[in-house]
């Protein structure tokens, strides 16, 4: 009876140890892939990568800088954030925020900028959280972002006295968008007049499975769904950030903002039947879907005169 007791005892004891070691090691390795994710910048030169890619893409940055001066401007976001931009004043009272996509800074989205200057809009070209000359150093897939494009409609309507505002993103800078539009306060002064999302990342946690698995088959595998669960249950209780705050495709429904998405149809990276079902998934009146024959964010870059005119009369149609 007693070699039985002894038995189970140490049965239950071994037992415990074994989930103390699963639970901290989860832990552990939570804590691990959510500064990764966080912190996905880190010792990377987000600038220098906008410039590699910008000789990818074939366009002069040199030119551009010569022909337009920008001048360096911030805004403070609601949770004290200063968002650092360059603002290119083309004395008009209509502005497009720039928003970029991931690795990269404002520069990344110049090529955007000179074909709105070269149309009579001013523009302001931001850099995201984790990026450029950003202080905060981590990237939460438009959940912070957001309050920086928030800052920076503000500041082009209350400082700048533009009287038309539109926010462009690219990428992780069109979910930052999505992010932003689905839950500004639409009648405030950081309420853009609307937004434009090329080739949004279709949210968070979605993205980040797909990163783990490398694949969309193993996207939602048990090992996937282990490490995908146990950093999201981490970051939201440690960091206070929500992936579903991030669900791009989900939260698209709560936009009331005029909205064009634009749809890359050669794009691998944000694969366009996950960027359908954000524009299927609004309710807005005001909503415009635009296919270009590209791949990921590259419309501008191949036919910058019909993705702008493509632009134009989304605009257009809104009464911009």
């Amino acid at each position: 009876m007693k070699q039985h007791s002894k038995l189970v005892k140490g049965i239950i004891i071994t037992g415990c140890v074994i989930a103390t070691l699963a639970i901290g090691g989860t832990i552990v390795l939570s804590g691990v892939i959510s500064d990764k994710i966080l912190h996905q910048n880190k010792d990377k030169d987000t600038h220098n990568n906008s410039i590699k890619q910008l000789e990818v893409w074939g366009y002069d940055l040199e030119h551009f800088n010569n022909t337009y001066k920008g001048t360096e401007i911030s805004a403070e976001a609601k949770d004290g954030n200063v968002v650092p931009a360059t603002f290119f004043d083309t004395e008009s009272e209509k502005c497009v925020v720039l928003v970029h996509g991931a690795g990269g800074d404002r520069v990344c989205t110049y090529p955007l900028a000179e074909q709105y200057i070269e149309r009579g809009y001013d523009v302001i070209a931001i850099d995201q959280r984790g990026c450029g000359k950003n202080p905060d150093d981590k990237v939460t897939f438009g959940i912070h972002e957001a309050y920086d494009v928030e800052a920076m409609v503000s500041y082009a309507r209350e400082t700048l006295h533009e009287d038309e505002v539109i926010v462009h993103g690219q990428s992780m800078g069109a979910q930052t968008v999505v992010v932003y539009a689905a839950n500004v306060e639409e009648t405030s002064s950081s309420a853009a007049d609307a937004v434009i999302c090329d080739s949004p990342v279709p949210g968070m946690e979605l993205i980040l499975r797909l990163s783990f698995a490398g694949n969309e088959e193993d996207a939602y595998s048990l090992s996937n769904n282990y490490l995908v669960g146990t950093s999201k249950t981490f970051m939201k209780v440690f960091e206070k950030v929500d992936f579903d705050d991030a669900d791009t495709i989900a939260i698209a429904k709560n936009i009331q903002i005029p909205t064009m998405i634009i749809i890359s149809d050669k794009d691998e990276v944000c694969l366009p039947k996950y960027v359908q079902k954000i524009y299927d998934n609004m309710t807005c009146e005001n909503r415009t879907l635009v296919h270009v024959d590209s791949a990921h964010i590259e419309g501008v870059i191949d036919d910058p005169e019909g993705y702008m005119n493509s632009v134009e009369a989304f605009l257009s149609s809104v009464g911009l």
